[in-house]
């Protein structure tokens, strides 16, 4: 639900923002269109159209970029998005406006309206596919597929307008509606087709979504670094890919990779990243090393008494022997009919050492004493340690001794 809610708000953000550009950019070819509409040759009218739909495109691009920036920064950031978005949407506006033009007056001489949409997919899936290499991970056949779908649609508007309003304002509202259309659809094509993504929740009740992909999705403090802001936490903290078809979540400092599944959660600063449509197979994860928290040794973390699980107002004895099952913690699912998700189990011959055995579908995030963070993948153990919290999906827990 929140992924769907914050991709429709990304959908209308960057529709808005195509709009907004569309018309500031045939806004200021209106003094121009005069040689346009006189033009008497195809060479002519591809020339003008050159000009006129590189200036379209520009601000579409432009202004697509600046939604981007807001909607991943919570500010336009005005300057990077001209510099990565005017001039190659300038560019590939002219390119795609004359081949579209040439296509139209060469082809349909300039009457047949059917292809006059066509030629507007074309110069939409030509801008899709520029916006694609600055929009991390969104992807050249999402891009150009959205902005392809997003010029055909903008184009009938374009056309009912041109039909209905006056030259002017028939293309301003025209420009302003493939603008929004292919906005939209950048983000419908990403969204539908991507193959994993990141949900991040904010403490204030924001919600962002984010393809993952081969290209690196940065959290920390430093905005030149990091994709996503997060204040108090290091320059560079965390860092999400998909290598080989896994998820693979970095924690920079210490240099740990996690494979991560549909469903895991990872918490940094002031917001909880959750891993959407990665179901991939537990056997077919790159090898996991055991994940041991605890910097202590076994007689040191187990001599003192005997461990407990502290679940709210529960507190459950943690011996060699132990199970737990999902009515002990409901949002883990066994994925034995027993249902037994956790089970404690010595991990020496003293048997002073104990572990907590992941039996469930899904990775527990354990954080030590140090503050330092770890993944337990289904089937991995955690050595229990005092003052060791585990985020069991939605329930946290904590190793107490009473």
């Amino acid at each position: 639900m929140k992924r769907n809610l914050s991709a429709i708000k990304k959908a209308l953000q960057f529709g808005i923002s195509g709009a907004v550009g569309g018309f500031a950019g045939n806004l200021i070819t209106e003094p121009f269109m005069q040689r346009l509409n006189n033009s008497t040759s195809v060479f002519d009218s591809v020339l003008s159209t050159t000009r006129w739909f590189g200036l379209v495109g520009g601000g579409i691009a432009t202004a697509i970029m600046i939604g981007y920036y807001y909607y991943i920064k919570g500010k336009p950031q005005i300057k990077q998005a001209f510099k990565n978005g005017g001039l190659f949407g300038l560019i590939t506006g002219a390119i795609s406006g004359a081949i579209a033009e040439g296509i139209f007056s060469g082809i349909g001489d300039g009457k047949n309206e059917i292809l006059r949409v066509i030629c507007w997919g074309i110069a939409g899936s030509l801008l899709g596919l520029g916006l694609s290499k600055r929009i991390p991970n969104l992807g050249v056949l999402r891009g150009a597929g959205g902005g392809g779908v997003g010029g055909l649609l903008g184009g009938c508007l374009f056309i009912l307008f041109a039909y209905n309003l006056s030259g002017v304002a028939g293309r301003l509202a025209g420009c302003a509606a493939i603008g929004f259309w292919i906005g939209i659809m950048l983000v419908v094509a990403e969204t539908l087709f991507n193959k994993a993504w990141l949900v991040i929740s904010y403490d204030n009740g924001a919600n962002r979504t984010l393809t993952i992909g081969a290209e690196p999705v940065t959290f920390g403090s430093d905005e030149n670094l990091s994709i996503i802001y997060i204040p108090g936490v290091s320059p560079l903290a965390m860092r999400f890919q998909l290598e080989g078809g896994q998820i693979a979540c970095e924690n920079v400092g210490s240099g740990v990779v996690s494979y991560l599944r549909s469903g895991d959660q990872k918490r940094i600063g002031n917001c909880t990243i959750t891993v959407g449509n990665s179901d991939f197979p537990a056997a077919s994860s790159p090898p996991v090393n055991q994940t041991i928290i605890s910097h202590k040794s076994p007689a040191d973390s187990s001599n003192n008494g005997q461990f407990f699980l502290k679940l709210g107002s529960r507190v459950m004895p943690l011996t060699a022997g132990t199970q737990l099952l999902t009515s002990d913690i409901p949002s883990l699912t066994a994925t034995a009919s027993n249902g037994v998700v956790a089970l404690v189990n010595s991990r020496s011959k003293d048997q002073l050492s104990l572990g907590l055995t992941n039996l469930g579908d899904r990775a527990w995030w354990a954080t030590d004493i140090q503050g330092d963070i770890k993944m337990i993948e289904p089937e991995s153990t955690l050595t229990l340690a005092l003052g060791t919290k585990i985020e069991f999906g939605e329930i946290e827990g904590e190793i107490v001794r009473s």
